[in-house]
C-alpha cells in the first residue's frame, strides 16, 4: 500500500502549504511508503513557461475571435496582449527563473526593460520614468505575471487568478454542482491541470492499493481537488482510496448531506486528519484491496471523524462525539459503535499532533516564486520569502473570541507542539533546502512556546529566523518581546479587530485598549514588524464605533506601532461563539437567516448586516492611503460617504498617554 498526499491548485506561490507534508510525515511515521506533491506550484510553473504561454495565446485567439468587448479600452488592451505574444513567450522563462532565485543577474535585464511586454500592471510599476532600479525588479516581474493572469481570466477562464481558483464560487457555494461545473468548464483545470495530474499519478503508480489524500485548505482549492480526484480515478481505478480533507472540509462541509460529493471522493476526513486516517488505515490493515472504498463502507462504524456513504448509500458521519454538528447526518452503525474508540483515538492524535512535523522530504523549493506584491515590509514577508512552515500549537489557547469559529476542533482543542520535535524536523528540512526561515502558521503562537523556541534557537550554531500569528495580550511584556526578538522573532500578525474599548469588549478579545497599545509598543521597541487584522460590521457595533476604530488605526500607523493592517467585514458563521450564544438564547437581538443546503452551510446572513457595507470603500481607501501611500495626516473625514459620522475619539492623546505610562 502507498500514500500520495496532494496539494491541489491554487495556494501561495512562495512556499509549500504545509498540510500535505504533515500528512506525509504522519504516514512515514507509521512505516508506509508515502510522498507529498504540490500540484499548485507545478501547475503554476507549467502555465508560466514558454510552452504554457504559447498554449494560452493559441487558445485565447480562438476564444476571442468574434467576441464583442464591453468597451473600446478593453478591446485595445486585448489587442495589445495579442500583439505582444512573441515578447511574452520570449521573456516568461527568464521572469519565472528570476522570481525563483535562479538568475539574480536578470534583475538588471528587467531594469533596462528593452523589449519587455507591457500590460496595465507593468506600466503601473514603471510609472512615468519608464525604468526601474535593479532592486525593484521583483515588483516588475510580479506585475508581468499579474498581467498574464488578467489576460487568462478575461480571455479564457474567469475563475482563474494566480493564487486562488474560483475562490468566490467556493466560499459561497450551496450546491456541489457549482464546483463540478467549475472543474468541468474551467480552461485552466481542463486544459492544463487534468493532463498534468494524470501524468503525476501515473508516475506514482506502483500497481497496488494507493491512498490519495487531497487537501482543500481554502475554497479556491476545491475545483482543483475535484480535477485531481478524477485524474486519480482514471489512473488507479478502484485501487485508489480518494480522501478529501483540509480547512475547507472541516469548516464549510461539516453539515454535508449531499451524496453526490461521494461520486468524486470516497470519504471526507475532518479536523486534524491524523485520527481519521488512523481509523481508515486500521480498517484496511496491510492488505491489498481491489476496492478499498467498499471495505470502508462495510466498516463505517469503526471510523473516526470521517464522512462517507454507508453500505446503504446514505451519507454517514462516523466517530464524532454526540454534541458535534456533524451528527446532523446519520451516525454510522449502532448507537455508540464508533464512539467507544473515540477517547483512545483522540489521545493518540493529541500525541501525534504535538510531535509529528514535516521535514519537507522530496520538496524542491527552487520551484517556488518570490512574489513582490507590495512594498510594505510586512506584506513582503508573506510573499517574497520561501518559508519552512510549522505550527507551534494546534488550536487556540484563548478560544473565546465571539466572532471566531470556537466550536471547531482546530480552535477549541488546544495542543501545544513539542518544541524539540519541531526543531528536529526543521533541522532535517534546512539541511535539504538550505532554508533557515520559519513561518509558524495556524492559530496564535503561545507566548511560552515562543520563548522556549527562542531559547533553543539562541543555543544553536546557526539560528532560525521566525514569525507567526499571536494574540496581543498582556503576556507579551517588554521582557518577553526582547527575549523573543533576541531568539529570532522578526514579525507578528494578530487580531485587533475593533480598535475601541467598547469594540474589544463586545468581541471578547480578552485585552483592553491600553493593554493593546503597550503590547504593540513592546514589539516595536525591539524591532519586530506588526500586522493587524481589523473588523467592522459586528452585530451591535455602531457607525460611530467604526469611525473611532478607523481613527485609532490611523494613529497606530502614524505612531509606528503597526506596520500594516487589513479590514475584514464581519461574517456570521455557524461555528462561532456568537452563533452558539444565539442558539442558547443569550443574543436575542441577533436574527440569523438560515440557509438551506446539503453542501456548504457555514456562512450565514443575518438581519441588518447590509448596513455596514457602506463602510467598505471608506475603510479600504483610507487604509491604502495611510499604510501604503504614507498619507498619515489625511483625516478619515476625507474618505467618508454622506451620512457617516466623523471620529469623536482623540486617539493620538490616548495612545501617547498609554505610551508615557
Amino acid at each position: 500500500m502507498k500514500a500520495v498526499s496532494i496539494q491541489p491548485p491554487f495556494t501561495q506561490l512562495n512556499a509549500p502549504y504545509p498540510a500535505v507534508w504533515y500528512l506525509d510525515a504522519w504516514f512515514r511515521s507509521r512505516g508506509l511508503d508515502s510522498a507529498a506533491q504540490d500540484h499548485s506550484i507545478e501547475l503554476t510553473r507549467r502555465l508560466y513557461s514558454r510552452q504554457g504561454i504559447q498554449t494560452v495565446f493559441a487558445a485565447a485567439r480562438a476564444a476571442l475571435a468574434g467576441r464583442r468587448h464591453p468597451d473600446k479600452e478593453s478591446a485595445a488592451r486585448v489587442q495589445a496582449y495579442l500583439d505582444q505574444e512573441e515578447g511574452y513567450c520570449r521573456w516568461i522563462d527568464g521572469v519565472t527563473g528570476y522570481l525563483s532565485g535562479q538568475d539574480p543577474a536578470f534583475a538588471y535585464r528587467l531594469a533596462v526593460g528593452a523589449g519587455l511586454p507591457m500590460g496595465m500592471r507593468t506600466e503601473a510599476v514603471l510609472g512615468d520614468s519608464g525604468g526601474i532600479a535593479p532592486e525593484d525588479a521583483p515588483a516588475l516581474a510580479t506585475a508581468m505575471l499579474d498581467d498574464l493572469a488578467d489576460f487568462i481570466s478575461y480571455a479564457l477562464d474567469p475563475h482563474y487568478s494566480s493564487v486562488r481558483y474560483a475562490e468566490r464560487l467556493g466560499s459561497g457555494a450551496r450546491d456541489f454542482r457549482e464546483i463540478l461545473e467549475a472543474a468541468d468548464s474551467g480552461w485552466v483545470q481542463r486544459t492544463l491541470y487534468l493532463p498534468y495530474a494524470r501524468s503525476a499519478f501515473a508516475a506514482a503508480d506502483s500497481g497496488g492499493t494507493t491512498v490519495v489524500c487531497l487537501s482543500a485548505p481554502f475554497p479556491g482549492c476545491l475545483a482543483g481537488a475535484v480535477t485531481a480526484a478524477r485524474a486519480a480515478r482514471e489512473v488507479f481505478g478502484q485501487r485508489a482510496l480518494i480522501l478529501l480533507g483540509g480547512g475547507y472540509v472541516s469548516t464549510e462541509l461539516r453539515f454535508l448531506d449531499d451524496p453526490s460529493v461521494f461520486g468524486v471522493f470516497d470519504a471526507l476526513c475532518y479536523d486534524a486528519g491524523f485520527g481519521s486516517l488512523a481509523s481508515i488505515m486500521d480498517v484496511l490493515g496491510d492488505d491489498e484491496w481491489p476496492d478499498p472504498a467498499a471495505v470502508l463502507r462495510a466498516s463505517a462504524a469503526r471510523l473516526y471523524r470521517t464522512r462517507l456513504l454507508d453500505s446503504g448509500g446514505r451519507v454517514a458521519a462516523c466517530g464524532f462525539a454526540a454534541p458535534e454538528p456533524c451528527q446532523a447526518a446519520r451516525p454510522a452503525g449502532p448507537a455508540g459503535g464508533s464512539q467507544d474508540a473515540g477517547p483512545d483515538r483522540e489521545a493518540a492524535e493529541r500525541a501525534e499532533l504535538a510531535t509529528i512535523h514535516p521535514d519537507y522530504s522530496g520538496t524542491d523549493f527552487s520551484r517556488y516564486l518570490r512574489i513582490a506584491s507590495s512594498p510594505n515590509p510586512m506584506h513582503r514577508l508573506w510573499n517574497d520569502t520561501p518559508w519552512l512552515k510549522y505550527r507551534l500549537s494546534y488550536g487556540c489557547y484563548w478560544r473565546r473570541c465571539a466572532f471566531c469559529d470556537t466550536q471547531l476542533d482546530y480552535i477549541k482543542r488546544y495542543i501545544p507542539s513539542n518544541v524539540t520535535a519541531i526543531m528536529a524536523a526543521a533541522d532535517a528540512a534546512s539541511l535539504k533546502t538550505g532554508l533557515y526561515g520559519i513561518h509558524f502558521t495556524d492559530e496564535a503562537m503561545p507566548v511560552r512556546q515562543v520563548l522556549e523556541f527562542a531559547r533553543l534557537n539562541r543555543e544553536r550554531p546557526r539560528s532560525y529566523t521566525f514569525w507567526g500569528n499571536i494574540r496581543f495580550d498582556r503576556s507579551w511584556t517588554g521582557a518577553a518581546c526582547a527575549e523573543a526578538a533576541l531568539g529570532g522573532l522578526v514579525a507578528v500578525s494578530g487580531g485587533i479587530e475593533i480598535a475601541t474599548a467598547e469594540g474589544l469588549e463586545i468581541v471578547d478579545k480578552g485585552f483592553g485598549l491600553g493593554d493593546l497599545i503597550r503590547c504593540l509598543a513592546s514589539f516595536k521597541r525591539h524591532g519586530v514588524l506588526v500586522h493587524a487584522y481589523l473588523m467592522y460590521g459586528f452585530p451591535g457595533q455602531s457607525d460611530q464605533d467604526i469611525a473611532d476604530s478607523a481613527e485609532t488605526v490611523r494613529v497606530l500607523l502614524s505612531e509606528g506601532l503597526i506596520d500594516s493592517a487589513f479590514w475584514h467585514k464581519f461574517v456570521l458563521t455557524r461555528h462561532s461563539r456568537l452563533y452558539a450564544d444565539w442558539e442558547a438564547g443569550s443574543v436575542p437581538g441577533l436574527k440569523p437567516r438560515q440557509g438551506a443546503s446539503r453542501f456548504a452551510v457555514n456562512d450565514l446572513r443575518f438581519q441588518g448586516e447590509a448596513s455596514s457595507e457602506r463602510w467598505t470603500e471608506v475603510l479600504d481607501s483610507s487604509l491604502a492611503a495611510w499604510a501604503e501611500q504614507g498619507q498619515l495626516e489625511r483625516p478619515l473625514s476625507e474618505f467618508l460617504a454622506a451620512g457617516l459620522p466623523e471620529p469623536r475619539v482623540d486617539a493620538k492623546i490616548m495612545v501617547q498617554r498609554e505610551l508615557e505610562e
